[in-house]
């Protein structure tokens, strides 16, 4: 059975060596002020990691779904803290993208934006609830 716990731990993994040898290679040429990547290519890379981390929001949800907040053991509510922290740090990366003239309108960036909004309300109501034994 899916637990916070193993969703926690894959997305750990994930992270470990997100975008491998290509963002290795994207820093190295990265020296700034003199010399930058394409900016498109920075921004494909990091709305695909982005995109990566909000592909465990249906196993997050599949998860809720089955439990119940106020029975979650106290090691599984810590790592619904930690996935949900992740979740909200990976948030900022299509919220900076969206404020670049050239993706204000980018509609697949704005439904992982929402995605990502709609996913932390969801997280949010049900750690209210398991702290509240409700």
């Amino acid at each position: 059975m899916l637990t916070f716990s193993k969703i926690e731990k894959r997305l750990r993994l994930l992270l470990e060596d997100l975008d491998g040898e290509f963002w290795t290679n994207l820093l190295e040429r990265l020296n700034p002020p003199e010399n930058f990547p394409k900016t498109e290519t920075v921004h494909d890379l990091c709305f695909r990691d982005a995109k990566a981390l909000a592909g465990y929001v249906p196993d997050l949800r599949a998860v809720m779904r089955n439990n119940l907040p106020k029975d979650l053991p106290e090691e599984e509510v810590a790592a619904l803290r930690a996935v949900r922290g992740l979740l909200n740090f990976s948030a900022r990366i299509p919220v900076l993208i969206l404020y670049y003239p050239d993706y204000r309108e980018n509609e697949n960036l704005i439904n992982v934006y929402n995605g990502y909004r709609q996913t932390l309300r969801e997280l949010d109501d049900y750690l209210a609830r398991a702290t509240n034994g409700q």
